[in-house]
């Protein structure tokens, strides 16, 4: 079985729950730091737990905007009886992107509500830049690449690396929930839409210049589409307790695409087909609304089986043009070994007076990330572990303005395992040579921060 590069990675965007998707869609469960599953009452339902479209009244509609700012620090460090092969770097990386969102609400009958919602569902923004290594195959520059670079730059094996992962999902989803009682039971439809690339380019030792012909990436086709659905229910025992439940169903990206080898070199450029079926993970939740209407603490519980899909992915390519540790390949596999991922949530929404309501919230999840998974071009939130979050609305009239804040504590430095892809990858010393002893590598998520600004207009 053949090594990925580490930059072989799933895709993940800044999520205190799932790692996939944003912490929240809209700005008032941005408030409550993602609780939603038994509060409920926002016409975006439909894509959490579709039972709750019956406890918004009439017809609504919302719309607004939410951006995510993060920063990550990737460190690494080679250590040789070589001193000319030592290396060490520090980098710290700031990105952000914008994650729009509408949805509706439409009652059919008395008894059943439709509702729709489009909404941008998680981004990938992963990169090393420019990180100090020695080459590939642990040759000189010269040897490795075939050029005939002067003095040091070419005699010796130092060059500069970027790895990037990038990516976009996008989700159209349409439900219904039927109220029977004190007990509502919803179903969704889901249209997924999602892109994805990833490189590896080489530079010389002073960063200056691409080096050609050693390239490699990869772009998945423009039109992955898949399907998925949610199911849910949730049942009001008294006006001061309710109690929800929603299923998140596995979804298969047909992610095939093209991979190209030999960027900048005429005379050796490949491209070729790749074969690649990605699968995020179903989701269950569990959650209680407790209090009055004018005050509902929120309490959530999130399971999501990251383990049953994401410990490898794999990619066929059509020709053997791959190159890897272990020679050219057509079969790539990347170890993941993310692990199973539980969540805890509680939020608090207080209406103060007709106009007002403010949100506090608060969750922890336990990461998806192991040590033997861990690579330098991985997303910003895999070390994430607890959000705290605020957030108001103003009424007047037919609308609700809404302003969501949320805050994910800095997360723990996690320490790479010496057998990881990314390992395999940088512990270089010399041709066909590694010194995993000698490499060390670390990512630790610094900050990140969650705004959503949003707006609900009433048509009743």
């Amino acid at each position: 079985m053949m090594i990925a590069p580490a930059v072989l990675a799933a895709p993940v965007s800044l999520s205190a729950i799932a790692s996939n998707s944003r912490n929240a869609i809209n700005a008032r469960y941005e408030g409550l730091a993602g609780v939603n599953t038994g509060l409920g009452g926002s016409p975006i339902d439909v894509a959490l737990n579709p039972a709750n479209l019956s406890l918004t009244k009439g017809k609504k509609v919302e719309f607004g905007l939410g951006a995510t700012f993060a920063t990550v620090k990737f460190q690494d460090r080679f250590l040789d009886n070589d001193p000319n092969s030592n290396y060490e770097n520090s980098k710290t990386r700031s990105t952000g992107g914008p994650a729009p969102y509408l949805a509706l609400k439409l009652p059919v009958t008395e008894t059943i509500d439709y509702g729709f919602a489009a909404y941008v569902y998680g981004g990938v923004n992963g990169a090393a830049e420019k990180i100090d290594r020695n080459t590939p195959d642990g040759q000189s520059v010269n040897q490795w690449s075939g050029l005939n670079l002067p003095g040091a730059l070419g005699n010796g094996r130092r060059i500069k690396e970027t790895s990037e992962n990038q990516g976009v999902f996008i989700k159209a989803v349409n439900g219904l929930s039927w109220k029977i009682g004190n007990l509502s039971l919803g179903a969704s439809l889901e249209l997924n839409y999602a892109r994805q690339s990833r490189s590896i380019k080489y530079y010389d030792a002073s960063g200056s210049f691409e080096i050609p012909g050693q390239g490699v990436s990869y772009e998945s086709r423009k039109n992955a589409l898949a399907f998925g659905g949610i199911l849910g229910f949730n049942y009001t025992f008294t006006d001061w307790f309710r109690f929800g439940y929603s299923y998140q169903a596995k979804t298969s990206f047909p992610f095939d695409g093209t991979y190209t080898v030999n960027q900048g070199n005429p005379n050796y450029y490949r491209s070729t087909p790749v074969s690649y079926q990605f699968n995020l993970p179903e989701k269950h939740s569990i959650g209680f609304a407790i209090g009055p209407e004018n005050f509902k603490v929120g309490i959530d519980f999130v399971y999501s089986n990251y383990g049953s899909y994401l410990k490898n992915v794999h990619q066929h390519l059509g020709d053997s043009w791959y190159p890897s540790p272990q020679g050219k390949t057509a079969n790539v596999t990347g170890h993941l070994n993310y692990r199973d991922q539980w969540a805890a949530l509680i939020g608090l929404e207080h209406k103060i007076s007709p106009e007002w309501t403010y949100r506090l919230g608060y969750s922890y999840n336990s990461p998806i990330v192991s040590p033997n998974g861990l690579n330098g071009a991985q997303g910003i939130v895999l070390t994430f572990n607890q959000v705290v979050a605020a957030g108001f609305s103003y009424a007047t009239g037919p609308w609700s303005f809404d302003f969501g804040l949320s805050y994910f504590l800095p997360g723990k430095k996690v320490d790479g395992g010496r057998g990881t892809d990314w390992a395999l990858t940088h512990a270089i010393n010399g041709p066909n040579e590694k010194n995993f002893a000698g490499y060390s590598y670390s990512t630790q998520a610094i900050n990140s921060i969650g705004i959503n600004f949003g707006a609900t207009r009433s048509f009743d």
